[in-house]
């Protein structure tokens, strides 16, 4: 019996090939396996709706084409369902992509699917709000709310986006568990996978199968160390830099003070600065 496979396309998502992504699936998915679907997102939160919507008429796959924002939408509406997430990468970071190992060429990734195998991964709840990648408050979340307005995307206009942020940055206050407190952060984040994307490590040993996740407190760098602190983020060093401590947990509280947030790089509004952090293993099952 043929799987049944939805395919979501987010068309503004980052860069890539979106314009050509029905031809290339009609040519590349192996039809005696598969029948399949194509579905557009119209607005913020349609990825969420579609594919609640597949799940409930059970559909085996759904195949979000477009970046984390676009993957959280669609994976999220799946947990603890039996309708499995897979991952056509055309955002501008694609960092839940990456930390799966998943190709960000589109013809790649749409044959992997015709013999594709199952994983099951945790995803984080912060408070009422679902997570699978990496979620912050502070100077990434600024970043990511920065970046949804900004006019142009890819690295170069990312790392462009990022000195010019940082020259006025004022920094966060952070409480863990009612105990430690930190102040003058850069961020916080609460890293389920490995990086934020475009090759930007925030916690190179962050595993989707462990039952936990890393809350990651950045301390705020003088200019030149900023710079060193990207080089290392992106060599996948970040966790050997001084400014930065790592805490490893399946709950953890979080009071924020003065700060936006961001999940899966959306920028969130959280009313409750109190932030209740936890991890939900084995979840969601994507395809890799």
């Amino acid at each position: 019996m043929k799987k049944s496979i939805h395919f979501i396309i987010n068309p503004i998502s980052g860069i890539g090939e979106k314009n050509i992504l029905p031809s290339l699936i009609q040519k590349h998915l192996d039809h005696s396996i598969f029948t399949y679907k194509i579905l557009f997102t119209e607005h913020r939160g349609h990825a969420r709706l579609l594919s609640k919507t597949a799940a409930e008429e059970g559909v085996d796959i759904v195949c979000v084409a477009g970046g984390d924002g676009s993957v959280n939408e669609a994976g999220t509406a799946l947990i603890n369902s039996s309708t499995s997430l897979a991952i056509l990468p055309t955002g501008s970071g694609n960092g839940i992509a990456r930390h799966l190992g998943l190709s960000l060429k589109l013809k790649r990734s749409i044959q992997r699917l015709n013999t594709f195998k199952l994983k099951h991964i945790d995803t984080v709840t912060l408070n009422q709000k679902k997570a699978i990648g990496v979620s912050g408050f502070g100077f990434d979340a600024l970043i990511a709310k920065r970046f949804d307005e900004y006019h142009s995307r890819g690295f170069l206009s990312y790392i462009k986006l990022v000195l010019k942020e940082f020259r006025n940055y004022k920094g966060i206050s952070v409480i863990l568990n009612e105990k430690e407190e930190f102040s003058d952060l850069l961020f916080c984040s609460v890293a389920n996978t490995s990086q934020f994307g475009n090759g930007f490590y925030i916690s190179p040993n962050s595993e989707l199968e462990d039952g936990q996740f890393e809350v990651v407190i950045v301390k705020m760098p003088q200019t030149f160390a900023f710079i060193g602190l990207l080089i290392a983020s992106l060599r996948g060093q970040i966790h050997h830099s001084k400014y930065v401590e790592f805490y490893k947990t399946s709950e953890m509280q979080i009071r924020i003070k003065n700060s936006m947030g961001h999940i899966d790089g959306e920028p969130v509004n959280f009313k409750n600065l109190n932030i209740n952090l936890k991890c939900n293993p084995s979840s969601l099952t994507v395809v890799t």
